[in-house]
């Protein structure tokens, strides 16, 4: 993988002078949102969901020109549970069209991952509005069906039937 590839920030984004981040605030601000600014190039948001409250990391890969979103779930995976989470992350991001699920080692814990390549570009007050909420609905229907394997002992495949039942029969 040499300079050429897309990982890598190949083009002039000189003439461009905004940050997505500031507009991710916008967003949040705009919702009346707790959110923590750390630096310019990274901001943390915080929502409640019906199943858990949320906490939403952005930072602005300015080395690749890409914004970055992660979401790192609370419960720690124990190991007697570990392979059927990762049953669970295969079946629901086959399910999932935006970002994915993934596994930290470290922390033995799942996340939500989603990059947006800027290129140059600015970001939109509705692509930020699209990129938090679609992280968070995809959250939304992951976190019960997580729940089923780690503290009701369900296989993967139930657990996610069952949320799919739950979210057809809220119409």
């Amino acid at each position: 993988m040499g300079s050429s590839s897309p990982a890598f920030n190949t083009h002039d984004t000189a003439e461009l002078d905004t940050n997505p981040i500031d507009m991710i605030e916008q967003v949040t601000g705009a919702r009346d949102w707790p959110f923590e600014r750390e630096s310019d190039v990274e901001l943390t948001l915080f929502s409640g969901g019906k199943w858990t409250d949320f906490r939403l990391g952005f930072n602005h890969l300015t080395e690749c020109d890409a914004v970055q979103l992660t979401l790192m779930f609370e419960a720690r995976v124990p190991e007697t549970r570990q392979n059927e989470v990762f049953h669970l992350l295969a079946l629901v991001n086959a399910r999932n069209w935006l970002g994915h699920f993934d596994w930290w080692e470290e922390e033995r814990a799942v996340m939500f991952r989603y990059g947006v390549p800027m290129r140059g570009a600015a970001l939109s007050y509705g692509q930020a509005e699209d990129i938090i909420d679609l992280a968070l609905e995809a959250c939304e229907m992951f976190f019960p069906a997580l729940q089923y394997v780690l503290w009701g002992g369900m296989p993967a495949n139930q657990a996610v039937n069952a949320c799919m039942m739950e979210t057809m029969g809220e119409a």
